[in-house]
């Protein structure tokens, strides 16, 4: 239940399930803010009057370098609350996310320099292994589904 002082907000993103031929998953890290030093899938918010796919393939170029996408849609929804706390003293959030399963033809990365600071091809193991923000676990799970 959110407080007077607390105005909770939507926000709305698209981002990418990416893959390369190996099976190995594309993830970003966050270089400031309260999640820095963790990491996520690659993605962002969706720009007033943009469409979500759109807005994938901005933040995949911003972020990572790719451009050259070869196949592309929709594969999950995401949905995550952030309430106001003492470590997150913010408004609340309810984070809601369109995932993309992407198949990019080229696996050359180039580092973004305001949002994100990295970006790295990683297995299964080496994932489950890495400090990750909440759809950053998502992505992991959605990649690697329990058996």
């Amino acid at each position: 239940m959110s407080s007077a002082s607390d105005t909770p907000r939507v926000y709305i993103g698209a981002y990418g399930l990416c893959r390369d031929p190996s099976g190995r998953l594309l993830l970003v890290r966050m270089a400031s803010g309260l999640d820095q030093g963790k990491w996520t899938m690659p993605g962002g918010g969706i720009e007033w009057g943009e469409h979500p796919e759109s807005a994938l393939l901005r933040e995949l170029e911003e972020e990572t370098g790719i451009a050259d996408v070869k196949a592309i849609g929709i594969t999950e929804a995401y949905s995550h609350t952030y309430p106001k706390s003492v470590e997150r003293p913010y408004d609340s959030v309810h984070h809601v996310g369109i995932i993309y399963n992407v198949t990019v033809s080229s696996l050359d990365l180039r580092f973004e320099q305001n949002g994100t600071d990295r970006c790295e091809w990683y297995t299964e193991d080496q994932a489950r292994s890495l400090p990750l923000t909440a759809v950053g676990a998502f992505a992991v799970d959605l990649a690697w589904p329990a058996s």
